[in-house]
């Protein structure tokens, strides 16, 4: 009788293991769309716009304090935690929401092929390789060799900032404000401009939408939302 109530408790187990397992699909494969023709080109080099986008990132580096420094070095971190963490509270962790990290990191991996074909076929320099008057920390400077256009952490801070509002629509204006900060923060650090979704692409996919909608699951019930 212990035997076959072990044997529930198992079969319940991994029934509940597979019920919060992403599926392993990709959510976007190169043939999804002509990802290097999505976005139109960036102001040419030298051109009014360029020179005011790059006056824009001098502007915006004039008022970093230590305080906002500290905060841009915190937000290169590309993780659903770090761009939402400040709005949905200290309890919204890998540990406790394990599923949504896992889901953000494949939505970042998913978008990051499309944001590659862009930036190669544009080759747009940052905004501290075009301009000796912009200040880079170090560490930043090292990890932004490549191209700028379209700015990754940009395109991650909208994304996570769309698809958690959908989710969790009480706090949509908290998290678009917050995924404009993040994507700032690479402006104010000097290594992307103010110019820049593949969020439809993925939701065409029936994986994605079932992927969605468990990790909504886990993030409203963990929030203690209403389902």
């Amino acid at each position: 009788m212990r035997k076959i109530a072990l044997m529930s408790v198992l079969v319940v187990c991994i029934g509940s293991a597979q019920a919060l397992a992403l599926s392993q699909m990709p959510y976007l494969s190169a043939s999804d769309a002509d990802f290097a023709n999505l976005l139109p080109p960036p102001p040419a080099d030298g051109s009014t716009l360029d020179r005011r986008d790059l006056q824009g990132v001098l502007d915006l580096q004039k008022t970093v304090t230590p305080a906002r420094m500290e905060k841009i070095q915190a937000d290169v971190e590309q993780t659903v935690y770090r761009v939402a963490g400040e709005v949905l509270g200290p309890t919204f962790t890998k540990e406790r929401f394990p599923l949504a990290g896992e889901f953000f990191t494949k939505v970042n991996q998913a978008s990051a092929a499309g944001v590659r074909d862009i930036k190669q076929k544009y080759k747009k320099q940052r905004p501290f390789q075009a301009s000796k008057e912009v200040k880079v920390p170090e560490n930043i400077e090292r990890a932004s060799q490549g191209p700028t256009y379209p700015s990754g952490h940009s395109t991650f801070g909208a994304q996570v900032a769309l698809l958690l509002s959908m989710m969790v629509p009480e706090k949509t204006n908290e998290l678009h404000s917050r995924g404009r900060e993040y994507g700032e923060q690479r402006v104010a650090s000097g290594v992307a401009y103010l110019s820049a979704l593949m969020i439809a692409l993925m939701m065409q996919k029936p994986e994605f939408r079932e992927d969605f909608q468990a990790v909504k699951t886990e993030v409203r019930k963990g929030l203690g939302f209403a389902p």
